[in-house]
């Protein structure tokens, strides 16, 4: 869809990808489907949804406006690459990396990140935000790379003893399965994902403690 230009589907196709990234895994697990098998195609699903579609959107979209000529469009190109480089290796290590603490991320999450600039893009789109912020997607891109490979740590959404909290998270996750299939309200989603990124990341900050056995593991 990039390709061809029709840059918002492609957009809206990513963020579909998010949901159902989340939703067929609990599935699995629902009904105790889950195999070698299913965690390895669910790792390419991942490189194509999460790496190589939203580094497709940006490169395609960039060179519509043609600034990105010659070694413009090289630099492009080998941004795009890092970015879905950086989620590949991402993947491969968590897929060999075992046991850890089953509540935190390390490092962000590809589907996050691929949720984040394709709601960010259609956020840029609907509501025809300047196109300066469009020319700085390159160095989203190269960010999101960073912060994929990183050892950051993110909560995952998980029901928390709290119960405002609890209803907090089920109210917005039930909104995005609402909204993201009928293709509506994107600037509500790029909100969401940020909230999640950077309140998740700060809350993380304030609350150092750290799976050492899981540390371990990812040094090794």
């Amino acid at each position: 869809m990039s390709a061809q230009g029709n840059f918002e589907l492609a957009a809206w196709m990513i963020l579909w990808g998010s949901l159902l990234d989340k939703l067929d895994g609990s599935i699995a697990r629902l009904f105790n489907a889950t195999s070698s098998f299913g965690v390895e195609f669910d790792s390419f699903a991942d490189f194509v949804a999460f790496g190589i579609a939203p580094a497709a959107l940006i490169y395609y979209r960039l060179q519509e406006t043609g600034r990105f000529v010659g070694t413009g469009k090289i630099a492009l190109m080998v941004v795009a690459g890092l970015y879905v480089l950086a989620l590949a290796i991402r993947l491969a290590r968590f897929n060999i990396t075992t046991g850890g603490d089953e509540t935190m991320f390390c490092g962000i999450p590809g589907t996050l990140m691929g949720a984040f600039l394709a709601a960010g893009y259609l956020t840029h789109s609907t509501y025809k935000l300047p196109a300066a912020l469009l020319e700085y997607a390159p160095a989203y891109l190269l960010i999101g790379a960073a912060l994929m490979i990183s050892n950051v740590r993110l909560p995952k959404l998980k029901p928390r003893k709290n119960k405002l909290m609890n209803v907090f998270q089920f109210g917005n996750v039930a909104a995005a399965y609402v909204f993201g299939p009928l293709r509506m309200f994107p600037g509500y989603l790029f909100g969401l994902a940020t909230l999640y990124l950077l309140g998740g990341v700060v809350w993380a900050l304030f609350h150092p403690e750290a799976d050492s056995g899981h540390e371990e593991q990812l040094a090794t």
